[in-house]
């Protein structure tokens, strides 16, 4: 009977094979003929472009940035004997930040002033021998020149010695500080940075026929990301006269910073204009774009079963409609659902 076993285990393993190889074959033409069974349409939903009047405003995000911000530079060379601020600090304009090794400018002025004294000396003597007609008057001349080349360089001595305190350019927290005690520093050597947030630059950037609306000095309306219940009057500062490679504008708004809840700088804000003459306009569902704002795309529906995919200018955004400004006309009907689905030629069944 064993001899049996290997044809037998021989004819299952080809019954499998020849099974697998049916049920291969017979997915393989169902699959094909699925593949030819066209779906017949597309369930979507549309919207009419409709012409209303636009809300005179414009919502335009930005950074929120600190008003000044300043290096603290060393204007000497040598080693710090003593640092007194650290990062995070608060300082006060002019206050003492660090302490730069002065020993050797102070021998040198020592030794100026002692030059200084004696020519004084000198130059009292020579007066009281002139006067007596002992001494020729060239020599008090000479002396003139000794002391003010003297005075002139203790003037710098002291500006140098000035320069050993490196001090607060401004008032502001020291963001950043990179020296230490022993350390050495050389002159335009920058040491720290203060930034100082009791004001706020908002940055935005508006597009060419935004711009010509906004002038220097315009309220605006600022809400920061983090706390959008709570309004900041804002004004515009500056207004750039060129165009960036993307063809926009950037405005510059200063925001004051709410001591009871401070803003930091990097944090993101809306900027809201409001302007005085309204304009008639295109608006479409936001829902309806496709894309980003800068590419944005919107299907068609020409007939009751036929889309075409359409290129669409925007404007400005109010609530949960956006402005057409080139690409549509009044009374066309824009997909608002079922995109995901829908390409160049596909049928459609306009729903409820």
């Amino acid at each position: 009977m064993k001899r049996y076993y290997p044809w037998l285990l021989l004819l299952i393993a080809i019954g499998l094979i020849g099974w697998k190889l049916y049920d291969n074959q017979r997915r393989r033409h169902e699959e094909a003929r699925l593949s030819q069974v066209e779906r017949s349409f597309v369930p979507v939903r549309v919207a009419a472009v409709e012409v209303e009047w636009l809300t005179p405003q414009l919502e335009v995000s930005g950074v929120l940035m600190p008003f000044r911000e300043m290096p603290v530079v060393s204007e000497t060379a040598g080693r710090v004997l003593s640092v007194y601020k650290r990062r995070g600090d608060r300082v006060a304009e002019g206050e003492l930040i660090a302490q730069v090794d002065d020993e050797l400018l102070r021998v040198k002025l020592e030794a100026v002033e002692a030059n200084l004294a004696k020519l004084r000396k000198d130059r009292e003597r020579l007066s009281n021998l002139i006067e007596g007609e002992v001494a020729p008057r060239s020599k008090i001349e000479d002396l003139d020149l000794g002391l003010m080349a003297a005075e002139a360089e203790k003037k710098l001595l002291q500006k140098q010695l000035s320069n050993t305190r490196i001090q607060a350019p401004m008032s502001g927290t020291l963001t950043f500080c990179a020296i230490e005690r022993g350390s050495v520093v050389g002159p335009g050597t920058p040491v720290a940075y203060i930034t100082n947030l009791d004001r706020l630059l908002l940055m935005v950037k508006v597009s060419e026929r935004d711009v010509l609306q906004i002038s220097k000095g315009q309220a605006v309306d600022v809400r920061a990301d983090v706390r959008p219940d709570m309004p900041l009057s804002g004004r515009v500062t500056n207004v750039s006269p060129r165009a960036d490679s993307a063809f926009t504008y950037l405005v510059e708004i200063e925001v004051p910073n709410p001591p009871q809840a401070p803003l930091l700088g990097g944090m993101h804000a809306k900027a809201r204009f409001l302007f005085e003459q309204k304009r008639q306009a295109l608006l479409i569902p936001r829902r309806a774009v496709s894309g980003s704002l800068q590419d944005a795309r919107v299907f068609v529906a020409v007939t009751d079963t036929t889309v075409e995919e359409r290129a669409v200018q925007l404007g400005q955004i109010s609530g949960e409609r956006v402005e057409v400004r080139s690409g549509l006309t009044a009374g066309e009907r824009v997909v608002v659902a079922g995109q995901t689905y829908l390409f160049e030629g596909v049928r459609v069944r306009v729903t409820e």
